[in-house]
């Protein structure tokens, strides 16, 4: 066996394979993926963090941070499970898998704190503050909606969502940027959800 890897050649058949496993989902699928994949060089830009990271590391983690969903939940373990098995199949370096599986576990800030973990390198929080990102504004907003109307979550209990975890994100972020731009995104979504209220009538709304 071939102890050695092409970085670029292992990379692309991993973003390959996200692309055809995770499908075409607004809230979770490929599309969600690609965003994440944005917001992570914005932060990585933003913050003068290029020279600093490896980018196998993080565009790995990224591509695969979700993919335990086709399994369930908690799907951050599923995805390093299956993260580990796919790049050990590339022949991947061990370190190197170790911290692209610490990446994917620790972007689930609810895996994180049960399992008394943490993120151990750059790439982490990158990805942790990228998919938290996509999680606000607009596009959090409809992903929230399209998630309760596919696994049937009541029009409260979506409502509720939103001060139960949504809105907490920015107190969560690792980075400068990261914050503000979770704090403006934030401020966003409470308009849009206010704006909802009032175009539903009093009866609808809901505050926690």
């Amino acid at each position: 066996m071939n102890n050695s890897f092409n970085y670029s050649i292992v990379l692309s058949s991993i973003k390959e394979i996200s692309k055809q496993l995770m499908g075409n989902s607004f809230d979770h699928g490929f599309p969600h993926i690609i965003r994440v994949y944005k917001w992570a060089y914005r932060i990585v830009e933003n913050e003068k963090l290029r020279n600093y990271i490896n980018t196998f590391i993080l565009d790995s983690s990224i591509y695969l941070h979700d993919i335990g969903r086709l399994v369930g939940e908690p799907h951050a373990y599923y995805s390093a499970v299956i993260a580990r098995g796919l790049l050990k199949e590339h022949n991947v370096p061990d370190n190197i898998i170790e911290k692209i599986c610490n990446a994917i576990l620790t972007h689930s800030y609810s895996y994180m704190k049960r399992h008394n973990i943490k993120p151990e390198s750059i790439e982490a929080q990158i990805l942790s503050d990228a998919d938290k990102l996509d999680a606000l504004g607009i596009v959090g907003f409809i992903r929230v909606f399209n998630y309760s109307v596919t696994h049937n979550r009541s029009y409260k209990d979506t409502i509720k969502h939103f001060y139960d975890k949504i809105f907490k994100l920015k107190d969560y972020m690792y980075f400068p940027y990261s914050r503000k731009v979770a704090e403006e995104l934030t401020e966003k979504t409470r308009k849009i959800l206010e704006d909802l209220a009032n175009e539903l009538g009093p009866e609808f709304y809901i505050d926690y």
